[in-house]
């Protein structure tokens, strides 16, 4: 196995580009826009089974990774997943397909429109584009439409959302962490939209060069040069009938869990999006006769279309889940020590038995992310608890703001059982200050940093946190 490679905080591993971490080789097959059919599944199922651990993550980028693979099976497993028309053999053009789709679009009523074909043209126009692969390896793009499934919440550096307004279907451009505080750039049609898409980013690249500290983030060349600069000529400024993207209700990624969409998809989550090959084989089985798909979605699912919905007992040997209110679903974390060099703690372990500890907290809207170190690998947008293991301590920071991280206490730990009082203070206390018409999180987010350490050791040291 190779385990001692250099870190590189910046790297997005892909199929032709491995990254090197403590278990072996990780390989990240890029979103598979319109999902995976029934062989592409079992080409990934057996490609992790035979040439690596058969661990399996499901992404917040709606991408797939395999773990543990070694250098010299890197040959045979790229040619499986590139012939079946999953991966690029160029890591240039590889690193900048970047494009994340609403996952249902083609099936889903309420949509603005079916964006996969936009989707798809856009990300053959990136990897075609030379000037394009200057962009830093982490910037992508978002293509949604609305509907049952949209992708409001998620985070993105340049959206493309379609809605039905004044006049047909508009694209609405904008930057930004989700629909509701993204910077709207301006508005175009459904043919225009590549074109549109490819300008903004090839000036987001010419801002970029020649800056001593080039932003790595559209949303970072927004802030520091305007969004007047990113703008290309021929947006409308201004959707006749006011920003209808605005006006939507919000999505909620919890309708895609087991049958939904009137019964044409039925999804399964994953804890920490953690599957084993096995799983995804049986998935391929269930679908295989019906001619069905697996659609990878941001929220770390599968939703399974064309297909019967899946008896309890192959959620359970697939270790699935289906319940909203399943508490651990709203705990996520990345490997952690026990398969990257980078992590400090056994993040998982840490955090699988703490999440009963905050269960009030969680089942209110809460979301706690814990990293093996600070380069919060993983982190959803939706996360407002966050442990950040530093030499095997961690420390607790809450969001205040859309990435806005205020840290409330430090050198938490060491050793097992250490996560599971931080976490019921901390429940305790958005119990104890909730009031009448606000949730457990924004009870916590109202309370000053100081003074919720000061009660939160309080607690621990006194014992009664439960």
């Amino acid at each position: 196995m190779i385990a001692d490679r250099p870190r590189v905080r910046q790297a997005c591993p892909g199929v032709a580009a491995p990254m090197s971490t403590g278990d072996g080789l990780l390989m990240r097959v890029r979103h598979p826009i319109g999902g995976l059919d029934a062989e592409q599944a079992q080409t990934i199922a057996e490609v992790a089974r035979r040439f690596g651990s058969g661990a399996l993550e499901l992404t917040s980028r709606g991408n797939l990774q395999l773990r543990g693979l070694d250098t010299a099976d890197l040959e045979p497993a790229r040619a499986e997943l590139e012939n079946a028309g999953l991966a690029d053999r160029d890591p240039a053009m590889e690193a900048v397909r970047n494009v994340l789709v609403a996952p249902v679009t083609d099936i889903d009523p309420e949509a603005a429109m079916d964006v996969q074909p936009v989707a798809r043209a856009l990300a053959r126009a990136l990897v075609q584009n030379p000037r394009l692969r200057a962009l830093p390896p982490k910037v992508g793009v978002l293509v949604e439409a609305g509907g049952d499934l949209p992708l409001d919440g998620v985070a993105a550096d340049l959206r493309l959302e379609a809605c039905a307004g004044l006049g047909g279907v508009w694209f609405r451009v904008a930057v930004g962490a989700s629909s509701r505080t993204a910077t709207v750039l301006g508005w175009t049609r459904p043919e225009k939209v590549v074109d549109v898409a490819l300008a903004v980013l090839e000036r987001f690249v010419e801002l970029r060069e020649g800056e001593v500290d080039p932003p790595g983030r559209v949303a970072g060349a927004v802030a520091r040069f305007g969004p007047n600069v990113l703008t290309p000529p021929g947006l409308e400024r201004v959707l006749p009938g006011g920003d209808w993207v605005a006006a939507r209700m919000p999505g909620c990624a919890d309708a895609g869990m087991g049958t939904c969409l009137n019964g044409r998809a039925f999804g399964i989550a994953f804890p920490f999006g953690a599957l084993r090959a096995e799983a995804l084989q049986g998935m391929a089985e269930h679908i295989r006769p019906h001619d069905g798909r697996l659609r990878l979605t941001p929220w770390r699912s599968l939703l399974l279309t064309g297909a019967t919905p899946v008896e309890s007992d192959r959620l359970a040997e697939w270790d699935g889940v289906t319940d909203t209110g399943n508490p651990r679903l709203a705990v996520s974390a990345c490997i952690g020590q026990a398969g990257c060099s980078a992590g400090s703690t056994p993040t998982r372990a840490d955090v699988e038995t703490a999440g009963a500890s905050a269960r009030g907290l969680l089942v209110d809207g809460g979301h706690v992310h814990v990293s093996g170190c600070d380069k919060h690998c993983g982190r959803p947008a939706n996360a407002q608890v966050l442990l950040t293991a530093r030499e095997g301590r961690y420390d607790l920071s809450l969001q205040r703001a859309p990435a806005q991280w205020e840290t409330v206490l430090t050198g938490l730990g060491p050793g097992p059982g250490q996560v599971e009082p931080v976490l019921a203070a901390l429940d305790t206390l958005a119990r104890e200050e909730r009031g009448a018409n606000e949730s457990r999180v924004e009870a916590l987010q109202r309370l000053e940093a100081t003074a919720l350490a000061r009660r939160m050791n309080a607690k621990m040291n006194n014992g009664d946190s439960a």
